[in-house]
């Protein structure tokens, strides 16, 4: 259930504000009425999946296709299993990591995405 707090920044676009500074870092696309609509539809946990799901892939350096209302509406995001990827090493020091169960499998993920996804088995690795 979503607070009085969370629809505020829902109508303030912070949320989207840094979703947008994530995926369009050079403001080539407006915060145009279809896009505001299309986050605003989105719930506040949805929010948060898509941008984890962004920001990793651009910590892997992977790029984002279409406009960022392409992204919100067409995008499915999914947590990112770190477990012999080459950031992991780098990601160890830096982020709160833990070993979680996710969709009946373990996997290596940050704090962030265990929480985010509602993983269960949860172990912090550093």
């Amino acid at each position: 259930m979503e607070t009085i707090s969370d629809v505020i920044d829902k109508k303030l676009s912070k949320s989207l504000l840094c979703f947008m500074k994530l995926v369009d870092p050079d403001r080539r696309f407006s915060f145009d009425t279809p896009l505001v609509g299309a986050w605003n539809a989105l719930s506040l946990t949805d929010q948060r999946r898509l941008y984890l799901y962004c920001l990793y892939r651009k910590w892997r350096g992977e790029g984002f296709y279409g406009t960022p209302y392409e992204i919100v509406k067409n995008c499915h995001p999914y947590p990112t299993d770190w477990n012999g990827r080459p950031l992991i090493n780098r990601l160890i020091k830096e982020t709160p990591m833990v070993r979680a169960k996710y969709d009946n499998r373990y996997g290596i993920y940050t704090r962030d995405e265990a929480r985010v996804w509602e993983m269960t088995d949860i172990v912090p690795l550093n």
